[in-house]
């Protein structure tokens, strides 16, 4: 083709020229692509969700100037500091990044203990969790109806004997750690122990604050009927007492027997039958479903800590000193310890109303996790024996 023309294929012609629609479509189409490529590249989507270094916080602050800046710890609480002055904007030229989507699954974000992962707490409680912090929060001293309804609560889908939601809380890890153990908090087994409730709030607020390297599930009221009684009651609607009724071994005899030395007392009233109460069906489905390696259960008013396990007791937690009670029929010592080899502290806080003051409570948690550290590090010692004697 000396003469620059080129020749149509099938053709015996040369010198043909484009086809003008043809230059048209093609020009179209590649600014498509492009377009295409820019939005991938700026909303940086991938199939399994990208890590922000850790020097995130900083970009978001320079490169938002003008949008909130999400700071997330354990419990997802957000934080909006004020608005940037002009000479601020002013400075900050690249335009803002788009936020990622609040609907996507999953989230991560960067707190004051890393990555934390949201997995929808962000998203606002359903009607049903917000009547129960309403209810709670006008009940029960030390419940802020705010952080109650932060979103972090869901409702399990399962009722007390009176149709009141059995409310429960997942806190993931947000302290990276190979293996982390995984921790059940129970509060208002009995519902005139009003104190549990106000108590596991306050530690659910210092996990917020300084993360945790563990897994919670956290029951912050088993026995909704009982507490939200006037009076609150020990026993539930059904006048069962929740920790006398849950199914452990010989349970038929030793419950009738038991009752019998208390003087038949309604508070104590094991029930006809064993797992019988909605509540403690529902306790069992989180022990069998969760797998807690730990159970945390809250009482009132003996001031004492009792222990059910193989491994050392924690000898005190603030002011609590260990004084172990022994297992009863139908106990959560009995049930859990003694039944599936899962080790039970259970507080015995020394007063049934009201909380113990801040300093107290934030001691008490402090002692806690330092016995979870060291059972949490035996468990992964002999876990590593074990793989290194079978490899063996």
């Amino acid at each position: 083709m000396a003469n620059g023309s080129f020749k149509k294929k099938g053709s015996a012609q040369g010198g043909a020229n484009p086809n003008p629609k043809v230059l048209v479509a093609g020009w179209i189409g590649s600014m498509v692509l492009v377009a295409l490529v820019t939005v991938l590249v700026t909303y940086n989507f991938s199939d399994e969700g990208s890590e922000p270094e850790a020097s995130a916080p900083e970009q978001v602050a320079q490169n938002q100037p003008d949008k909130e800046v999400v700071e997330s710890s354990a419990d997802a609480r957000i934080e909006s500091p004020q608005e940037p002055g002009d000479d601020q904007m002013a400075a900050n030229e690249p335009a803002p990044e788009p936020e990622p989507p609040q609907f996507m699954p999953n989230l991560q974000f960067i707190g004051r203990q890393g990555i934390v992962q949201l997995a929808g707490a962000n998203m606002p409680p359903s009607d049903v969790v917000a009547g129960w912090c309403r209810e709670l929060a006008e009940r029960v001293g030390g419940v802020d109806t705010s952080d109650c309804m932060s979103g972090a609560f869901a409702d399990s889908g399962h009722k007390s004997v009176n149709g009141r939601p059995l409310v429960m809380r997942k806190i993931e890890p947000s302290k990276q750690q190979s293996q982390s153990g995984r921790v059940l908090l129970i509060a208002a087994t009995h519902g005139d122990e009003l104190s549990s409730v106000g108590t596991v709030f306050s530690w659910m607020n210092i996990i917020a604050d300084k993360g945790t390297p563990y897994a919670w599930q956290v029951a912050p009221v088993l026995n909704p009927d009982g507490l939200f009684h006037e009076p609150p009651t020990r026993v539930n609607a059904n006048g069962v007492d929740l920790n006398r009724n849950l199914p452990t071994a010989g349970w038929a005899k030793e419950s009738r027997d038991y009752w019998r030395r208390v003087g038949f007392e309604k508070r104590r009233f094991p029930g006809e039958s064993a797992g019988s109460e909605p509540e403690n069906k529902w306790l069992a489905e989180q022990v069998r479903e969760f797998k807690p390696d730990v159970i945390i259960s809250l009482h009132a008013p003996y001031g004492l800590l009792d222990y059910d396990g193989d491994f050392p007791a924690p000898r005190k937690m603030g002011s609590l000193n260990l004084h172990r009670l022994g297992v009863y029929p139908g106990s959560l010592g009995n049930y859990a310890s003694r039944m599936q080899g899962i080790p039970v502290i259970t507080v015995e806080l020394d007063n049934a109303d009201e909380a113990p003051g801040e300093q107290e409570i934030a001691q008490m948690f402090t002692d806690l996790n330092e016995w979870l550290d060291r059972y949490f590090r035996s468990v992964r010692q002999a876990s590593a024996g074990n793989g290194a004697a079978e490899a063996g």
